[in-house]
């Protein structure tokens, strides 16, 4: 039987997104999060880089919804 941490789906399909995005990163990277290193500023541009793309993405929803 599957362990699970929460009784709500949607709470365990984020989970599992999560779960899935970390193990291909490290297979990517060849690392974790926790153990990389890298200096604060890098971590600030990669943060601004993933936000501009929030952005992005959200402007084309907003493109695509009825006013």
């Amino acid at each position: 039987m599957a362990f699970k941490l929460t009784k709500d789906p949607i709470v365990a399909a984020i989970i599992k997104r999560a779960n899935d995005r970390s193990n291909a990163g490290i297979e990517k990277f060849g690392t974790t999060i926790a153990d990389a290193e890298k200096g604060l500023h890098s971590w600030i541009d990669d943060a601004q880089e993933e936000a501009w793309d929030l952005i992005v993405y959200l402007e084309k929803i907003k493109s695509i919804l009825p006013k």
